[in-house]
């Protein structure tokens, strides 16, 4: 595994794998976010976004973590090796977004830029709304995406703990694609 592309609502865990990959796989690891968020909270033109996240995925080696749009995901997914989709249930995604929002008050994440402060109620109720859209309307599209016979034998789909334990603890390798 080379490219390795993981991508999922919010809360699932995503980073979190991601790094795990980082270490497992010694492969440079990219956070959408930090691409798409600049110092202060302030949001990235979409076309630069894309210009990045579409040179870093013609990169030999990386692990790409989260979104960007559509046809910006589907080129990366087209480019990795494997795809990790996280997609546990909606409460489960809202749930660990709290515990994260909570987290937060003490420790920013830290692939984001400076000056972000996700430790508001603003923020929460607009994290909340982002995975209900998530999850009502960038869900489907991706498994569509993922159900193409290009995509089939790469994409892991993680929709238990257990199958996220598994993939956190054995990595990619020997693990069905589903």
């Amino acid at each position: 595994m080379n490219r390795i592309a993981v991508i999922g609502n919010g809360g699932g865990g995503k980073t979190t794998l991601a790094r795990r990959f980082e270490k497992m796989y010694n492969l440079p690891l990219t956070h959408v976010d930090s691409i798409q968020y600049l110092a202060g909270m302030k949001v990235r033109e979409i076309s630069e976004t894309s210009t990045i996240l579409n040179d870093l995925a013609d990169g030999e080696r990386w692990i790409i973590d989260g979104f960007g749009s559509l046809e910006v995901m589907q080129r990366r997914f087209l480019l990795a090796d494997g795809v990790v989709f996280v997609d546990f249930p909606l409460w489960r995604h809202y749930w660990w977004c709290t515990k994260r929002q909570f987290k937060s008050i003490w420790r920013p994440r830290s692939e984001l830029a400076e000056n972000i402060n996700e430790a508001t109620v603003s923020h929460t109720i607009r994290l909340y709304k982002v995975v209900w859209r998530v999850h009502k309307q960038i869900r489907p599209k991706l498994l569509e995406m993922f159900s193409g016979v290009e995509m089939r034998d790469r994409v892991i789909t993680i929709s238990s703990m257990d199958d996220w334990n598994a993939v956190y603890r054995d990595g990619l390798a020997n693990i069905d694609t589903r």
